[in-house]
């Protein structure tokens, strides 16, 4: 019980850590002849992504039940945990802005009215339109996502942010925009490829098997039903399944032990009939050379007309040793006669254990017609679907949470410096109340136990912001991103980065604000691999060396831009060890992985 808890744990904090869309807040600028201001402000506030028809209504009250600086949900208790608190992390550099002068690619911003894509029997596939500064990007269908792990009345059932941690990958889905309600899904990265599901016909199972299991729908409600008598009439089977797989894995491990045997007894056998042999030989060139000696010494004798008594003697000496050599021969070609105490043996060991091996052999034969009876009958029970099978092995494979509250999302981080996961609880966006604290919680990768709490106010000269991205490079270094900049610099986004650690935590903007001629701030996510920022909007992906951003010299080269016209809504990047990239696109809900590392 209380693994299951844990993992239920585990799964509540991950459901709340990527979520719904984002919304930024720009940079307003009072600027004149003598100085420049650093206000952040959002005057020129988002539309909620994905839902263009609800624009962000501006300044929030703090002081919710999903925000009270205390817990991160019911389910996440943080008292007790250490906590670092700043009462404004926000370091003003007092320079002036300007834009990096990158040449600008071509795209076509993405605001909604998506492209639904609705056939699942062939992969997309996604090339690039246009880069700068690097080359072309290809995206292919890695999984399409069900409609739904948790669909209900009140929910999308489309997915939003995601992140690859320790070769698994989170993503999250969405209960709907502004209900900050969700469910997240966890699959190590390898587990679907060896079903066959990275292959060419398979990308679609994934889906097929949840939506035909959906319980919202009709159908979904028999298959369910029918599932669920389909497990209780097939439950003794497939237990007598498993039983009987434990046996002959055991039995197996049985005739493994026994073909070991007769292995080292043929060695003990073959050593000794070596052994032999050289014996036998040599007592063979003794014998041949006697003969030898004997003949040269008839042959003296007979010259020397010796007495037949002398002649005969020697004649009968190499009559004995021709006889003893044919003995000697008849042993080489006999191996019974050349070692018959080590053939006695190895004739013994031999047809007990060949005994053993076959009598275990058809026992397994039998076992295994008995798992091929069961396994019909299960397909006759189930009417052959296999769906119902593919459940049971999808099953094993994923981890699904209950739905629970996720936030606005974009905020689920990790931290390689240490193998921690950070969550921002980000329900508040933009400017927010004086009140108000940005809250992130630092939590093991493994067992997403806290480990640590991060309360801080961002204020920069009386206005107070909630962060609602977040990355860390190699060497711990934390980062975020808002799409916006000061008021006479428009389509610019602005980085900041800074530390988030015991001795302390602050947040420094970065001078260089980055061309933005995309649409919504979709998250900031880095790519160990190359040591590169990734800032992502619908269609559009850049890329910044971070070495570059901290040290707050961006050149124009280092802007990597890639577009894409898709006309459909990034939710999502993240990057496995290697730096294939895997990218979470909606509508319909798939998974799209790159066909190279991206640069």
């Amino acid at each position: 019980m209380k693994k299951l808890r844990n993992l239920f744990l585990l799964l509540t904090i991950i459901a709340m850590l990527i979520s719904l869309p984002s919304i930024d807040f720009g940079i307003k600028a009072f600027a004149d002849a003598n100085s420049s201001s650093n206000i952040i402000d959002d005057k020129d506030s988002e539309a909620i992504d994905g839902d263009t028809t609800k624009p962000n209504e501006g300044t929030q009250k703090s002081g919710d039940k999903f925000n009270d600086n205390k817990t991160i949900s019911d389910s996440i208790n943080t008292d007790g945990i250490p906590t670092t608190t700043s009462d404004n992390a926000y370091v003003d550099n007092k320079t002036k802005y300007h834009i990096i002068d990158s040449k600008l690619p071509k795209i076509t911003p993405t605001w909604g009215y998506y492209t639904r894509v609705r056939n699942m029997d062939v992969p997309n596939n996604y090339t690039s339109i246009d880069s700068i500064n690097t080359g072309s990007t290809t995206f292919r269908t890695k999984w399409f996502l069900p409609e739904g792990f948790h669909v209900s009345p009140g929910e999308h059932g489309n997915y939003q942010g995601g992140i690859i941690a320790n070769n698994s990958i989170y993503f999250v889905e969405s209960a709907g925009t502004n209900t900050n309600k969700g469910s997240i899904v966890k699959i190590e990265l390898d587990a679907l490829d060896k079903m066959g599901i990275d292959t060419s016909t398979q990308q679609n199972i994934l889906a097929q098997v949840f939506n035909f299991f959906n319980k919202n729908s009709a159908y979904g409600s028999d298959h369910s039903k029918k599932l669920s008598d389909f497990i209780v009439n097939t439950d003794a089977y497939r237990k007598n399944n498993i039983n009987i797989q434990t046996k002959i894995a055991n039995m197996k491990k049985a005739i493994k032990i026994a073909n070991l045997k007769v292995e080292t007894n043929q060695k003990t056998f073959n050593n000794a009939t070596k052994q032999a042999k050289k014996k036998l030989a040599k007592n063979i060139k003794t014998n041949r050379k006697a003969v030898k000696k004997l003949n040269k010494n008839l042959k003296n004798q007979k010259k020397k007309h010796a007495k037949a008594k002398i002649i005969n003697k020697i004649k009968k000496q190499i009559t004995k040793l021709n006889k003893t050599y044919g003995k000697l021969n008849a042993k080489k070609r006999d191996m019974s006669k050349l070692t018959p105490k080590a053939f006695k043996t190895f004739n013994r060991v031999k047809k007990a254990q060949v005994k053993l091996i076959n009598k275990d052999n058809k026992q397994i034969s039998a076992w295994n017609a008995q798992v091929n009876h069961n396994n019909r009958e299960i397909d006759r029970i189930g009417q052959r679907n296999d769906l119902f099978s593919k459940y049971f092995d999808l099953s094993k494979l994923l981890t699904i949470s209950p739905v629970t509250n996720i936030g606005h999302g974009q905020t689920l981080s990790y931290n390689p410096s240490n193998n921690h996961v950070y969550l921002a609880q980000d329900d508040k966006l933009g400017v927010v109340g004086d009140d108000f604290y940005n809250q992130v919680t630092e939590m093991d990768a493994e067992n997403m136990n806290p480990v640590h709490v991060y309360r801080f106010k961002l204020n920069n000269n009386g206005h107070y912001y909630a962060i609602h991205t977040l990355t860390f490079d190699n060497d711990g270094n934390a980062y975020f991103g808002v799409r916006g900049g000061p008021k006479k610099m428009k389509g610019s986004y602005t980085l900041f980065h800074g530390t988030m650690n015991e001795s302390g935590i602050q947040f420094t903007p970065v001078k260089g604000l980055i061309k933005w001629p995309g649409s919504f701030n979709q998250g900031v996510t880095y790519n160990r691999n190359n040591n590169r920022l990734y800032l992502l909007s619908n269609d559009m992906i850049i890329s910044i060396p971070v070495d570059e951003v901290r040290n707050d010299n961006i050149q124009p080269q280092d802007v990597h831009y890639t577009t894409f016209g898709t006309n459909r809504e990034f939710e999502s990047l993240s990057f496995d060890s290697s730096g294939y990239g895997y990218l979470v696109v909606l509508w319909r809900s798939e998974v799209l992985k790159s066909t190279a590392p991206i640069d």
